[in-house]
């Protein structure tokens, strides 16, 4: 699907111009299927955190094929560096392919590996603003692990995807961003939609 949806993006979109790779793909998820992404009306609310949250050092869990790294990078400022960890090469590969497409491969470096190894030896400064949407099971983990490194900051932003439509399988990442005393966190969610993401201020 993701050989597909390049070859989708490369003939459609505007070489260079992310608001035109970024509606590519949300037209191959509408027009195709298959997709799992952030999509327009969660982008939307998306972008408003991005342009308030000033970040600009960024990490993302979970590239996929670069949609929200592609988004983050489009409604940041230019000189914010966005880290995105990718488990499998293939789909890594393509994400690269598509980053470099929509003219962002400066802004955006595309990691390869398992998340809890890269960041255990890749990092030691903290972030301004994760994002999270990879495999529900592993919120937790790597959220506590972040916060172990030291790479969670006062003021770090943390973005969990699909708090919605896992939340049952989110249940205790999310009652620790909540209820731990440690975050300031709010859910968002477009109204008739049938997912959200929260936002969490470390305090």
């Amino acid at each position: 699907m993701s050989r597909n949806l390049l070859k989708y993006v490369t003939k459609l979109a505007v070489p260079g111009e992310a608001p035109s790779v970024l509606q590519a793909i949300d037209d191959y998820a509408e027009t195709m299927g298959g997709l799992i992404h952030l999509g327009q009306e969660k982008g939307a609310l998306f972008d408003e955190v991005l342009r308030h949250s000033a970040a600009k050092r960024i990490l993302e869990l979970g590239t996929n094929f670069g949609y929200s790294a592609i988004r983050m990078a489009h409604n940041l400022d230019p000189s914010a560096e966005i880290l995105t960890l990718e488990i499998d090469p293939d789909t890594a590969a393509i994400a690269r392919r598509i980053i470099e497409f929509a003219g962002l491969e400066q802004n955006i470096q595309v990691i390869c590996g398992k998340a809890r190894q890269i960041i255990e030896r890749e990092f030691s400064e903290p972030f301004d603003l994760i994002f999270i949407d990879h495999y529900a099971e592993n919120y937790l983990g790597d959220l506590l692990l972040l916060e172990k490194q030291g790479l969670i900051r006062t003021g770090t932003i943390v973005v969990s995807d699909n708090a919605v439509m896992f939340a049952s399988q989110l249940g205790p990442y999310l009652h620790h961003l909540r209820d731990s005393g440690l975050y300031e966190s709010t859910l968002h969610q477009p109204p008739r939609h049938s997912d959200g993401f929260e936002v969490s201020r470390r305090l």
